[in-house]
């Protein structure tokens, strides 16, 4: 092997390896050669050196096929662009092809000859200083981790089936064309068709990886390019599966679309079937009843957003219809009918009508538990066949079990032929239409329905660019105390690359509670705390103090303020509550969580006292800091423009600014020595935070109460064994707090709006007060659009500077009675709902104008078809908006009925009519029992998956954005999952309910008091 190495390093490199990379004129037959630029030393530009072509090791031979496979790939695309491109492009060639022809045909082949003949350089310069211990892994990396490169690839893939459409419609329409490609095919050596060379780029990558592989095989794991080689595969491995999954996605749109031209032709009277979105999902040959009284056969077909139902009749002598080329198995099982085009329904316009039937509904339940069973069975009948002990007995009985299951199933499937029975309603200019639909098999009538469904669901509603919110569970939090419910939610603002927690705040009028939702790695409850004596009514996520020497202290994932407000108000947490049944308190929630309160009302009767101990230790510590911080920071303050809250209460009289003392008059709790933005960490996880004796670089959650408290926790802290901090008392109850820029308002149930800012310590003071309502006309709703703080009192809207904390305007919303309840704001538009009112309205957030009023019951309406008339009539009576949330361009209503309405907002006039576009309320398939109690947003970091998934996923979604009409959207969507991150939404309220059941259950009802979370993922 020395002697080898020492033979490498002094042979001399072949001189035509010192020449630039040259592309000659042709590589194909030696009558080529005599017309090729004759220069010394330049026959070949890409021979190799004599010494690397006489290495005898495996390693070389391998780095030497590469190069050889590589120039000879160059070569291919040379011969596209220099014997096919540039002629055809050329003025004498000009009535061969249109230009734009000839470039859609070459789409990318030049960028990809540019990338490879780069390529094939850097390995000829590297194979001219060839040793053993030379390396070319890094080549593969700096040549192919370039973002151009994929997306130069995927165009190409994108274009290719375009470009042999193309070459093939022109080859038939211009005779001189198709001779000039068989000119071009006979003078090429191996006899290759443009068609055969426009497919190796998709040919290419399998070969590096085979390559790559046999190098990592000969290379030794000590040997400098081993991990180079083993980060290269990794990287050819991403791009090829890139490659595979643009492919699979054209194929898969060419087989969708060329059945969809099939049906159009095979069904009489049907027109207009094939678009770009469009998908066929299922057929079946069922039987309904006509207006006669008679059973007639009928076909369906059911697409992403139609449903077709034809007659069925068989034909007659013998079928003259030419078979197309290309035949799907729709289209060959077809083959022996005619069919007729009768309706042609939007799945907009459809809906499944539940059974009413008691009887029928038991029996339903019962198909469906046998089944259950059934399935349960058979999974232990494949685990028993699996024991190594003898299992002859155990096998038998369950064997005779699941027979027995079996012949019940049947029978009872075949007892009613009314479980075959499907009715939908359709609405029609002329009102609902009812249709019953008859289907062979129970279990056909039953898949049937939870197809369309989620078809209605996923598919039609929001389209292929839109996916609709994806259900991931239910989390019942059970009652510590009769008559809790919900009130408000948020998540915490944790460190970075962390999960957040959300605390969602429980109230039954006399006590305050917390439950702390963790979401890694699964959502669960881990524990639920009393915290006050009082009913909660909102929280807030308060960020630390933006100091660069505390923020190198403690890095979290703290967003901007326009980050935090991005959806109407505070980002983490935005959810607006329903009023109690008093319907005097509105509640606005946004982010934030509370801690325990040393008042009694803790659930939780197991307290450690050591961590008491250390608590208490750590709070004198942290009191011996802050006094002595703070004694200096009260000599700089003057009585004229604010009070620092951070002194301490001693129990003696305070002076107090002359407006609180005439508003507010907060008190500041005996232990809490002052408000920073932060305070003490956990001592289990965050033992530096308290070592630092700094508490403004940590993230706290104020929580405001009924009767006008307002606790500030950190939101680091465990709950179970830490206190307040702070507690702030105002002298009317705490509606809503919202955090804005450094600052945070707090709007009182005696309409005046508190504004604490901080001082250049990181303390909290009160800077003033703003009498933005009055007492009957409290500020009910607030949020931050366009950098202006929006606050809801009565029936109008008053907008503040946030910088001025002056009024800037005031705007009437409605000379009704009905005060504003809820508010939301997406983009440039505001939503808003009034107090005990089952309407939507939307303002344009710059002209003040109303641009639309939506009704939302004829949406619940549908969703309640399959409930008890009594319980359906019940909640449309008393119908209303309790919960209101706009993010992802996607509102969120929650109803009193416990349904959860959403609609893709487009908050931009349609361009072509300069209208705005109303958008279109529908219902979601999971909800609850009763309220919908608050609703909030959640960006939960996600955990790294598994390269192969993970490649998967994000390939797949490269590769939709590229093809995709909607590719920014799905861009965003992109680079949101490179970011590690998702989106989700989180419901609170009363019970939890699948609207798609139409069968009655032994359980029904058991869970409609207990409160539940819902949880999507968008």
């Amino acid at each position: 092997m020395r002697k080898d190495y020492l033979k490498l390093r002094l042979s001399d490199p072949c001189p035509a390896c010192k020449v630039p990379l040259q592309t000659s004129d042709s590589e194909d037959e030696p009558s080529d050669k005599g017309n090729r630029r004759s220069t010394i030393g330049m026959e070949d530009p890409y021979a190799l050196p004599i010494a690397v072509s006489a290495a005898q090791d495996t390693r070389t031979h391998v780095v030497v096929e590469l190069y050889e496979t590589e120039k000879s790939y160059v070569e291919a695309l040379e011969i596209l662009v220099k014997k096919y491109l540039q002629p055809l492009k050329s003025p004498e060639n000009a009535g061969l092809l249109d230009a734009f022809l000839v470039d859609e045909i070459f789409y990318q082949v030049p960028g990809i000859l540019n990338v490879h003949q780069v390529f094939l350089e850097q390995l000829r310069r590297r194979l001219e200083q060839w040793d053993l211990q030379q390396k070319v892994g890094d080549v593969f990396l700096d040549v192919f981790t370039k973002p151009t490169v994929m997306d130069t690839y995927m165009s190409f893939i994108n274009n290719l089936k375009k470009a042999k459409e193309t070459i093939k419609t022109a080859a038939s329409s211009r005779p001189a064309f198709a001779k000039f490609l068989d000119a071009m095919a006979r003078d090429h050596k191996g006899k290759l068709s443009l068609d055969n060379l426009l497919i190796k780029p998709v040919q290419k990558f399998p070969s590096y990886k085979l390559l790559i592989q046999r190098l990592i095989k000969h290379t030794d794991q000590t040997h400098p390019d081993h991990k180079l080689l083993l980060e290269a595969q990794k990287e050819i491995h991403e791009l090829l599966e890139l490659i595979n999954c643009t492919e699979r996605e054209s194929l898969e749109l060419e087989q969708q679309q060329q059945t969809l031209r099939e049906l159009e032709q095979m069904i009489e009277g049907l027109s207009n079937l094939v678009t770009a979105d469009r998908m066929f999902l299922r057929h079946e040959t069922v039987t309904m009843p006509s207006a006669q009284g008679t059973i007639k056969d009928r076909a369906l077909f059911l697409f992403n957003d139609t449903l077709l139902i034809t007659s069925v009749k068989r034909r007659t002598g013998t079928i003259k219809k030419p078979i197309p080329t290309y035949q799907s198995s729709i289209a060959s099982q077809m083959e022996g009918n005619k069919y007729k085009l009768l309706m042609r329904i939007s799945l907009a316009d459809l809906e499944i009508v539940k059974a009413k039937d008691e009887n029928l509904r038991r029996i339903m339940h019962e198909v469906e538990t046998l089944t259950e069973d059934v399935n349960t069975l058979t999974q232990i009948s494949e685990h028993v066949a699996a024991l190594h002990t003898q299992h002859s007995q155990l096998e038998e009985i369950v064997r005779d079990m699941l027979h027995s299951l079996n012949r019940q199933l049947s029978e009872r499937q075949n007892s009613d032929t009314q479980l075959c029975y499907m009715e939908i309603s359709v609405h029609t200019p002329n009102g609902p239409e009812n249709l019953t639909i008859i289907y062979p098999k129970a279990e056909k009538r039953s898949s049937w329905e939870e197809l369309v469904n989620e078809t209605k669901q996923k598919l039609c509603v929001y389209g292929q660019e839109r996916p609709a919110p994806e259900f991931l569970s239910p989390v019942p939090i059970r009652k510590t105390r009769a008559g809790l419910q919900f009130t408000c939610a948020a998540p915490t603002l944790p460190p970075k690359g962390q999960s957040p927690d959300v605390w969602v705040c429980n109230s039954d009028g006399y006590v305050g509670q917390v439950c702390v939702l963790t979401l890694s790695p699964k959502p669960q409850v881990t524990s639920c705390n009393g915290v006050c004596n009082a009913r909660i009514l909102c929280v807030a996520c308060v960020p630390p103090a933006p100091a660069p020497a505390l923020a190198r202290q403690h890095t979290l994932d703290i967003p901007s303020t326009s980050s935090l407000n991005s959806t109407g108000s505070v980002k983490p947490g935005i959810s607006i509550s329903d009023p109690d049944d008093s319907c005097k308190n509105i509640r606005l929630d946004s982010s934030s969580s509370s801690d325990d309160e040393d008042d009694g009302s803790s659930t939780s009767e197991n307290q450690d006292a050591q961590s008491e101990r250390s608590q208490e230790s750590a709070t004198i510590r942290l009191h011996s800091s802050l006094t002595a911080s703070l004694g200096n920071h009260r000599s700089t303050l003057t009585p004229n423009h604010s009070k620092s809250l951070s002194t301490p209460h001693t129990g003696q009289n305070i002076q107090v600014h002359p407006v609180m003392k005439s508003s507010s008059n907060p008190a500041v709790d005996k232990q809490a020595m002052g408000i920073t933005s932060g305070t003490l960490s956990s001592p289990a996880s965050r033992q530096s935070s308290e070592d630092s004796g700094t508490t403004a670089n940590q993230p706290t959650m104020w929580l405001g109460t009924e009767d006008g408290c307002i606790h500030v926790y950190n939101c680091l802290d465990n709950i179970r064994i830490k206190k307040n901090k702070v507690k702030l008392q105002h002298n009317s109850g705490v509606h809503s707090i919202v955090y804005v820029e450094g600052k945070v308002f707090v709007a009182l149930g005696n309409g005046d709006l508190v504004v604490y800012c901080r001082d250049i310590e990181g303390s909290w003071s009160e800077r003033c007060v703003i009498a933005v309502g009055s007492g009957s006309s409290p500020v009910s709703s607030m949020l931050l659009s366009a950098g202006r703080l929006w606050c809801a009192t009565h029936a109008s809207i008053k907008i503040i500077n946030p910088h001025t904390l002056q009024v800037d305007e005031t705007f009437q919303i409605s000379s009704e009675s009905k005060p504003i309840s809820h508010m939301a704001v997406a983009g440039n538009t505001i939503w808003l709902s009034l107090h005990n009112a089952a309407q939507l309205r939307c303002y344009n957030a710059t002209s003040r104008e109303q641009l639309a009023e939506i009704n939302i019951t004829p949406q619940v309406t549908k969703m309640l078809h399959g409930c008890d008339d009594i319980i359906r009539q019940h909640k449309a009576a008393c119908l209303r908006v309790t919960a209101l949330l706009a993010a992802r361009d996607t509102l969120w209503v929650g109803t009193s009925a416990g349904v959860l309405l959403t609609a893709p907002l487009h908050n931009a006039p349609n361009k072509r009519t300069g209208v705005f576009t109303h958008p279109h309320l529908t219902g979601i398939t999971y909800g609850h029992t009763g309220h919908v109690r608050f609703l909030t947003i959640v960006e939960n970091p996600v955990p790294p998956k598994q390269p192969t998934k993970s490649t998967q996923t994000s390939l797949k979604t490269k590769a939709l954005s590229r093809r995709s009409t909607n590719a920014e959207k799905l861009q965003k969507q992109t680079e949101s999952n490179q970011n590690n991150k998702e989106t989700l939404i989180i419901s609170g309220g009363d019970g939890y309910e699948d609207f798609r059941s139409s069968t009655m259950t032994e359980d029904a009802g058991r869970e409609d008091s207990t409160n539940h979370l819902l949880l999507w993922r968008v």
